[in-house]
């Protein structure tokens, strides 16, 4: 599928391995110009190490499980035209062995870094 990308800047959240990084590849392969973010800075180094022969690509290491970690990504980008919001994770663990507090650690990574980048 040929979508052009060209000119248009795109941010993908969790973008230094697996799917995130395949989407961050395929908007490359489409012109975009790619933010690889992790909170991992080797990781994040090596990505864009590894992709910039494929296109623009820049990286912010940034943990977007707070509002303060969203607020450090924000603050070094601007003029997004393409927002893909792929941080998360989880634990493979029986359902009931999960506490409240992890529960709430992934709802802030998994929901709340997306609606705060959406906003």
């Amino acid at each position: 599928m040929e979508l052009d990308f060209s000119g248009k800047r795109a941010l993908v959240t969790g973008s230094t391995l697996g799917i995130g990084r395949a989407i961050a590849e395929s908007l490359l392969s489409e012109g975009a110009e790619v933010i690889i973010n992790s909170r991992n800075t080797d990781r994040v180094n090596t990505a864009v190490r590894e992709l910039e022969s494929k296109g623009s690509v820049t990286g912010v290491v940034a943990d977007l499980s707070s509002s303060e970690g969203v607020n450090t990504l924000i603050n070094e980008i601007s003029n997004i035209d393409i927002l893909v919001n792929n941080a998360g994770f989880f634990e493979v663990k029986p359902f009931f062995e999960i506490e409240d507090a992890e529960w709430f650690d992934m709802f802030e990574l998994n929901v709340m870094s997306g609606v705060r980048l959406s906003r």
